[in-house]
């Protein structure tokens, strides 16, 4: 099957176009996605682009808005015209939407979805060479300068192209799904299992307390999560 896939040069997007492309014909988008046309076949599209990080998102809300809900408008729009399914990247920042610019715009996307695609509520992705910007890769690089109380469902990155695969090969399956470990973990423990020991605590507002992924619709596809935080974090 030929999937058409935005946002590649992103950390996921990365992946996915390297993972996926065994199983599928990938094919990028070229161009920005609020001018976004589809001009030749394809069995589905892969919606991965989008301004992410949820504290810079207050920076500049205008902006989040534009891209990730103004251009995932055309997006679908294109999906809906051509009668294509859309398979897009939604955000466990969902649950208290209100609480960031970021999650805002992704609580917005899927009220603007189209009726046969599946939103994929990602939570606490993480993996090699991720953004400069992202937890894990500044805890690799000894950039941590405070840790929180927050509990997240952290999952891999192989894990989340993986539950891409199983979504593409079920065409019929529409909806909204949580895609996580299934098991929350404390920054705090994370980075004490790294090593990081006298970092001292911070309050931080504008993020959920605790992430916790509900996978059973996942299961039933058959998927399952092969990585866990603390182990990727000894070796």
């Amino acid at each position: 099957m030929k999937v058409l896939i935005t946002g590649h040069e992103g950390f996921i997007g990365r992946n996915a176009l390297r993972i996926l492309s065994d199983s599928f014909d990938v094919i990028p988008y070229e161009g920005d996605i609020r001018e976004f046309k589809i001009s030749e076949y394809y069995g589905a599209v892969l919606h991965l682009a989008a301004l992410a990080g949820v504290r810079k998102s207050w920076l500049d809300p205008v902006e989040y808005w534009d891209v990730n809900v103004k251009g995932s408008m055309q997006v679908f729009s294109e999906c809906e015209r051509l009668n294509l399914r859309c398979v897009y990247a939604s955000s466990s920042s969902i649950y208290e939407w209100w609480q960031n610019p970021y999650a805002t715009t992704k609580k917005a996307m899927e009220e603007i979805a189209p009726k046969y695609s599946v939103g994929m509520r990602f939570h606490t992705v993480y993996g090699p060479d991720s953004r400069p910007d992202m937890f894990y890769d500044m805890m690799l690089n000894n950039k941590i300068e405070y840790k929180t109380e927050h509990l997240r469902d952290w999952t891999h990155v192989e894990d989340i192209c993986s539950a891409i695969e199983t979504l593409l090969t079920y065409p019929k399956y529409t909806g909204i799904v949580d895609i996580g470990s299934d098991e929350p973990i404390s920054v705090s423990e994370v980075l004490e299992t790294y090593g990081y020991r006298d970092v001292p605590f911070k309050d931080v507002v504008g993020e959920r307390e605790i992430t916790h992924a509900n996978i059973d619709a996942m299961r039933r596809l058959g998927w399952e999560p092969k990585h866990h935080i603390l182990e990727e974090v000894r070796q």
